[in-house]
């Protein structure tokens, strides 16, 4: 996967999202000791057959998140048994945050660089080999290329915390697919339709935007990114929880998978993403689940 990442530009994005789990299976069958030999090998082989900066990568990116999603594993805690998914994929999605904050420090201290974001010159010389000389063009990615770096803590939030489900989860389907033997390494994640985030959230992203009426970019630029940031990550969160309501109300309606698709379909358009926010907003502040009854309930 790591190659794939590096040399498949198609399947590039997922190859690199995808480098912990197979680490993560191989600890989960084999142990601990195991998996550390073969983290060892795949560094050596990073490092003398493609680059140092890619063995690095592995090293404060991937190979982390592997040993975290097999120590809440029953063998790496002692009180597995009492986490939850939930709570496992906390733990997972924070150290992959830490680890990766670790990553983009060093190869900053080292190159200067930040590892995540395009050089700035390289980019307007794309730009003008495919669309020539458009000086609105040009001063639109000139904006976009200043604000993104700004962006970077709810970016790797939501980055880490996507990297993370999809390795937890595809960890726990193989597991129990074709290990059936191991079919508590590692815990259960709750179903996507029953996923429930504190209204505390609603409230830390109102209080941000109640505060962003006050705080101007040019007086504190600090404050204005810092609510930019939190704003972004919280309305992420509220929508995952409208998504997942939305998928609750549809298995209580009992559609069928055709009539799943094509809603799916719809709710991907970006038109009614603001909507799946609020949704996920009012689930939050006055839980629709528990004012919505079903036939059969």
């Amino acid at each position: 996967m790591m190659l794939a990442g590096s040399f498949l530009p198609l399947f590039g994005f997922l190859g690199l999202m995808l480098c912990p789990l197979p680490l993560a299976v191989l600890g989960c069958l084999e142990g601990r000791k195991r998996m550390s030999v073969a983290e060892l090998m795949i560094e050596a082989t990073l490092f003398l057959a493609v680059s140092p900066s890619m063995a690095a990568y592995f090293l404060l990116g991937c190979a982390p998140l592997s040993a975290i999603l097999f120590a809440v594993s029953q063998e790496g805690f002692k009180d597995a048994k009492k986490l939850t998914g939930g709570e496992s994929l906390i733990i997972c999605t924070g150290a992959s945050i830490i680890f990766k904050t670790l990553l983009i420090a060093a190869f900053f201290f080292f190159t200067g660089k930040n590892i995540l974001f395009p050089d700035a010159a390289q980019m307007r010389d794309v730009m003008l080999q495919m669309y020539g000389d458009q000086p609105e063009l040009t001063a639109t990615l000139q904006q976009v290329l200043t604000i993104l770096p700004h962006m970077l803590p709810s970016l790797l939030v939501i980055y880490s915390g996507i990297e993370t489900y999809l390795n937890y989860s595809l960890c726990c389907s193989v597991m129990r697919k074709f290990f059936p033997a191991y079919k508590n390494f590692p815990p259960e994640l709750p179903a996507f339709k029953s996923w429930k985030f504190p209204a505390s959230l609603f409230f830390v992203s109102l209080g941000g935007f109640i505060l962003g009426w006050f705080v101007d970019i040019d007086t504190w630029f600090e404050g204005a990114i810092f609510i930019m940031n939190l704003q972004i990550a919280a309305n992420v969160l509220m929508f995952i929880q409208g998504l997942s309501l939305a998928f609750w109300i549809m298995d209580g309606f009992r559609l069928r998978k055709g009539i799943k698709f094509l809603i799916c379909c719809v709710l991907s358009v970006p038109f009614f993403w603001p909507w799946l926010i609020v949704i996920g907003m009012c689930e939050m502040t006055i839980s629709v689940r528990e004012k919505i009854k079903f036939k059969g309930e």
